[in-house]
């Protein structure tokens, strides 16, 4: 038994001795790993730039090869595979486009009303290639890139590929014909190219040696006669499809076109890290400057963020599926657009299921392509449009900046900022008449207008989804253009579950104004988020900046059936690896530091006016009240929508709950300081006739405008009045009267004059408010506050009465062109 005992402990003591020893080599082991430094794996894909091998650059060209292992390989394949499932309907199907497309564009169609494949025969074996000789081999001496091969093949055919198709005239009679190729030899050329973008091609150099078997029957008899009119109409086609100069455009096999995969608006993203890099950009537009590229992450797909006076918009493509009937279920209106400063047409109502993507106040700037300006020009191509009509609009946001990230508002990084100057011009002018581009009613809001170039953190967000997800935007360096533009830049992107797009624009720095080359919205979800763990790699090609564009392009391969114009404007290599854990907001950074922000004019620092000793007078006793009709604030000359205010029991002022403590800080009651004498608009004290008379006198000689010296004293006249609809009413009635005693030429002319130098006081007084409005947040003193804001609210003023001046010279604008159009 003892013996037993002390066998049974020899053996724990063994087994203890294993653990400990293997226990103490572990600790050794991973003591000595973590003295090793931390290397983890690869930060960015690993992409080696493409390159000739050395004997293929050193190897000079041979003239004509055999090419026996060649036809060895390629008669293999075509024994293995030319009775699969796969293959032959390939062929049936493309036989079948090349039946149908002789039925509905030849005079075939009208002797035929139905054409059906019936045998299809594949023949014993392919083309043989009795010579191969490499005719041209272009490689770019700077990217070693490979632009172009053209290969010139000697093919001999004898296989017997054969066809039998089954025709019902419209007679109702039966024909059957019957095509066998006995033989076809002919040089042909086969190329493939990399411009404007990737494909391939082939054709015969001249006409091939065609012998044909054709037999004909009609109602089932041998109707010999039109045997040789049919092999004569093939080889017509031949010739005219698939001899020099003649030839298709080719894709597949070699080169499939990536598809973006839609996105099922149901599923949420996950949450989690992603890090794009923007590899390169190959193929752009020429570009006289550097180029950088944007990448910003949102809630929907856009093109571009564009900044135009006090608003941001987003520009949005828009595909509507016409109704049945006349209409397309979209209701537009064209009025003032105060913060361009021109008159455009907005999308007022959608009652079309079918166009989800549209909103009530979207600015219409493109149809089709083409420029819109005004509602009878959008009326006019929509008529055109047969099933599918494509808007590109502009959607207003809010900028939200945030309290950790205070920057100015003129240092908006992403936007292009849009000012409407007397001498800018956008892109889309160029094609306008001098007379009606140099308008500032009339300029484009398509073009390309100057790029800020701060570089802070903003959230934006619409007017309805203000607590929705916030875009997070990224910009890279800029690169000297080339054929290769390379960025090799990555971001570090949150991914939050209401983030749906990516969307990357790629630009052409200019000394004015940049210019848009491309860009592309990606689903984040089945794109940008790859299930398995390292990077993926995809390269896709760029949209146009313009849907016009893509019909106006002139390229020398336009002519060539399988031409595709979208595809002309370069492609760009991303690079996609995804950790579907959440990450801290910190991590929102791009690996490349940034360059630092360059001052912009509108973030430099403004000289303020020297801010005058308000003598406050007695103080408004306001009192709340409910009014029975729409109201304007007296203080800053704003509806009082939900008519719930407060009103002066001395002055009977009119003033917004948040406006209360800015008006208490001004000059006072009027009822001893009558510094606002008509802030009642819609308490009426008189009889209605009285009014009306008032008003007419007063709108008589309110808009005086006859030369650039009396804007000063419009303005003290608008300043006294409430900006209500009945004022912007008078504007517009008598903007119809400005200088209508000139010529139309001279007409325009001087009222372009008159709105170049009214947008120039906008732009200064914006200047002065922005101002304004930095001071008062910077202040601490409350009186000090309290006497910016007094400023601040006359700013306002001051531009609302600009704004109206504005309006009521371009319904003079618009009523010289009604005039000309109708004349």
């Amino acid at each position: 038994m003892g013996f037993l005992v002390f066998l049974v402990l020899m053996l724990l003591c063994f087994i203890a001795g294993i653990a400990v020893t293997i226990f103490v080599q572990w600790y050794l082991f991973n003591l000595y790993i973590d003295k090793l430094p931390y290397v983890g794996p690869a930060s960015k894909p690993v992409i080696a730039p493409f390159s000739l091998p050395k004997a293929v650059l050193e190897e000079e060209p041979l003239g004509k090869e055999p090419a026996g292992s060649i036809n060895a390989l390629l008669q293999f394949l075509f024994q293995e595979c030319r009775n699969t499932k796969r293959v032959r309907k390939w062929f049936r199907h493309r036989l079948s486009l090349e039946l149908e497309e002789l039925l509905t564009r030849t005079t075939t169609g009208k002797l035929f009303e139905k054409i059906v494949l019936r045998d299809l025969d594949l023949g014993s074996h392919l083309p043989a290639i009795r010579s191969i000789e490499v005719k041209t081999l272009s490689v770019d001496p700077g990217t070693k890139l490979i632009e172009e091969v053209e290969l010139c093949l000697d093919l001999e055919y004898s296989g017997g590929f054969q066809l039998s198709i089954d025709a019902s005239t419209r007679l109702s009679k039966l024909a059957h014909v019957s095509v066998k190729v006995n033989e076809l030899s002919g040089k042909g050329m086969l190329k493939f190219t990399r411009y404007p973008y990737t494909h391939w091609c082939f054709s015969f150099y001249n006409d091939p040696t065609l012998q044909l078997e054709v037999e004909t029957q009609f109602q089932g008899r041998s109707w010999a006669q039109v045997n040789s009119i049919i092999a004569n109409q093939i080889r017509k086609s031949l010739k005219r499809k698939h001899t020099l100069p003649f030839y298709k455009i080719r894709y597949k096999p070699f080169f499939v076109k990536p598809e973006i995969d839609s996105l099922v608006e149901e599923e949420e993203t996950q949450p989690g890290l992603l890090e794009l890099t923007v590899v390169e950009a190959t193929r752009l537009s020429s570009s006289p400057g550097p180029v950088f590229c944007n990448v910003a992450i949102d809630s929907s797909a856009w093109i571009e963020l564009t900044h135009s006076g006090t608003a941001s918009y987003l520009t949005v493509d828009v595909s509507v599926t016409k109704q049945p009937g006349p209409h397309i279920g979209i209701n537009f209106k064209q009025e003032f657009i105060s913060d361009k400063y021109q008159v455009g047409v907005v999308v007022e109502s959608v009652s079309n299921p079918l166009c989800q993507d549209l909103k009530s106040g979207d600015i219409v700037v493109m149809v089709e392509g083409k420029n819109v300006q005004s509602l009878s020009a959008l009326n006019k191509i929509i008529k055109q449009c047969q099933n599918k009509v494509t808007l590109r609009v502009e959607r207003k946001l809010k900028l939200v900046l945030g309290n950790e990230d205070k920057v100015n508002q003129g240092e908006t990084f992403g936007l292009r900022s849009r000012s409407i100057a007397a001498g800018d011009k956008t892109d889309s002018d160029s094609s306008n008449p001098p007379s009606s581009s140099d308008s500032p009613a009339k300029r484009s809001i398509s073009g390309s207008p100057e790029h800020s170039k701060g570089i802070p953190r903003l959230s934006l967000c619409s007017d309805a989804e203000m607590e929705a997800s916030k875009p997070q935007m990224f910009s890279t360096k800029d690169v000297p253009f080339s054929k290769v533009v390379q960025f090799n830049e990555t971001f570090k992107i949150n991914v939050l579950p209401d983030h749906k797009y990516v969307n990357l624009s790629v630009w052409s720095r200019g000394a004015e104004k940049n210019n848009l080359l491309g860009h592309i919205s990606l689903p984040v979800k089945p794109h940008c988020c790859p299930p398995s763990p390292g990077h993926h790699v995809a390269m896709y090609s760029l949209l146009p900046p313009n849907p016009n564009l893509t019909t106006s392009i002139g390229n020398s391969l336009a002519s060539h059936p399988g031409f595709e114009p979208c595809l002309c404007f370069g492609d760009v290599l991303l690079s996609f690896a995804f950790t579907g854990t959440g990450s801290s907001p910190g991590n929102q950074t791009s690996t490349s530091s940034p360059p630092t922000p360059a001052p912009s004019s509108s973030s430099s620092s403004t000289a303020l006016p020297e801010i005058p000793e308000i003598i406050s007078g007695p103080k408004h006793d306001f009192v709340r009240t409910h009014f029975e009709k729409v109201t304007q604030c007296g203080f800053c000359f704003k509806k009082i929508w939900l008519k719930d205010a407060l009103q002066c029991e001395g002055c009977l002022m009119s003033c917004h709950k948040k406006c209360a403590v800015k008006a208490q800080a001004g000059p006072g009651c009027a009822r001893t300081n009558p510094r606002r004498p008509s802030v009642q608009p819609e308490i009426i004290t008189t009889p209605p006739d009285d009014i009306n008379a008032q008003a007419s006198v007063v709108e008589e000689n309110l808009f005086s405008l006859r030369s650039g010296e009396q804007i000063n004293d419009v303005l003290e006249a608008l300043l006294s009045r409430p900006h209500d609809e009945g004022l912007m009413d008078a504007a517009k009635a008598s903007g119809k009267m400005l200088f209508a005693d000139f010529p139309p030429n001279v007409r325009k002319g001087k009222i372009d004059e008159m709105m170049s130098k009214i947008k120039h006081e906008i732009d200064a007084e914006s200047q002065n408010h922005a101002a304004l409005q930095r001071e008062e947040q910077n202040s601490e003193n409350a009186t000090t506050k309290a006497k910016i804001a007094f400023l601040v609210g006359k700013s306002e003023e001051r531009l609302q009465a600009l704004t109206v001046l504005m309006l009521h010279c371009c319904a003079g604008l618009q009523d010289t062109r009604e005039g000309e159009e109708a004349s």
